[in-house]
């Protein structure tokens, strides 16, 4: 299977596990060795932190991980994780602080990660648990986070009777 990194996984209605019902992951990487993403639209309370900060997963991780749609703030590598959505890193970081304008801020911060072993993905796919949609900067960063998935899960395709 062709590699879905940089791709929404939308969780279909089927999908029922409290750690992915109505969940949106973006897809960071997706091989023969698994997948790992981060969820989009599971916020949460961070005290003490100057920015909302979202549930990434049922996975726990030692730090937080950042999404931002500033091409300029990399270190001159081209591309991103998909279209105007990069990874940051510590530098990253503490442009969110220097940025007057609040409004300007297209960043999203993460604790926790989504991650699947060898096939584990591709059988989700199979059962009909995910939708997967490319995955743009300005659909993340601009729908408000209780639209997202409503915005982006497919229309079901209609169930023809016989009769």
């Amino acid at each position: 299977m062709k590699s879905l990194a940089g791709s929404f996984l939308v969780a279909r209605p089927v999908l029922e596990d409290p750690s992915f019902r109505r969940a949106v992951v973006l897809l960071l990487q997706h091989g023969p060795e698994g997948a790992f993403g981060l969820v989009v639209n599971r916020a949460v309370q961070a005290k003490g932190l100057p920015f909302p900060v979202y549930r990434g997963g049922p996975c726990e991780s030692p730090g937080l991980f950042m999404l931002h749609g500033h091409a300029d703030w990399g270190d001159g590598e081209e591309g991103g994780v998909a279209d105007g959505i990069f990874v940051g890193d510590a530098e990253c970081a503490q442009r969110v602080s220097d940025q007057p304008d609040p409004d300007e801020k297209r960043f999203r911060m993460f604790t926790g990660y989504a991650g699947w072993g060898p096939h584990q993905l591709e059988n989700e796919l199979a059962a009909g648990a995910w939708a997967i949609v490319p995955a743009k900067g300005d659909v993340l960063f601009d729908t408000p986070i209780d639209d997202l998935w409503a915005n982006l899960l497919p229309p079901a395709l209609p169930e023809f009777s016989l009769n």
